[in-house]
């Protein structure tokens, strides 16, 4: 397996690595509503999207705000709920890691104690977490808007996985 980065600096990167995954957004959604000659933009962050609104003959704009958990609720009963359902799932689990980071940056020496590489479990997690998003946008996009989806924090989490699950420290 290829060595990427020291072993002194693969913990640390591991942690890096989901902070920057939780501040990017996992996916960017533009469309445009034929019946209200109207365009959608979508950016959704792990635990929050925000939504922007236009009227394509007009300069009116409506921007809104809502956590994961809110935007599913409020999909409740369309056929697009499933990609909420998915997304909300994805993003508990990414608090999760968000929280293991946390305490990683602040006790190392105890994690690495207890597990003989923290990085490569940091890698599994952002992996699943990153493929758990593709899944969400996937079901988002056959179920609901069919504009340009861009999953581009799910696209990072899964190289991010992947850099951290094949680094050789040895």
């Amino acid at each position: 397996m290829p060595r990427w980065t020291a072993p002194a600096y693969e913990n640390p990167l591991a942690v890096l690595f989901v902070w920057v995954s939780t501040l990017l957004p996992w996916e960017v959604t533009y469309a445009t509503l034929t019946g209200p000659h109207a365009s959608v933009l979508f950016v959704r962050w792990p635990f929050f999207q925000l939504r922007r609104l236009a009227d394509l003959t007009s300069t009116a704009s409506e921007l809104t705000f809502a956590t994961s958990f809110s935007a599913y609720r409020y999909q409740a009963g369309t056929t697009i709920h499933t990609g909420y359902l998915v997304w909300t799932v994805v993003s508990a689990a990414s608090l999760c890691l968000l929280a293991f980071s946390v305490y990683f940056y602040h006790r190392e020496t105890v994690v690495l104690e207890r597990v003989e590489r923290p990085a490569r479990l940091v890698g599994a997690a952002l992996l699943l977490i990153g493929l758990g998003y593709l899944g969400a946008a996937y079901a988002i996009y056959t179920t609901g808007f069919s504009g340009i989806h861009v999953p581009v924090g799910a696209l990072f989490q899964i190289l991010f996985g992947a850099l951290l699950l094949t680094n050789d420290p040895g």
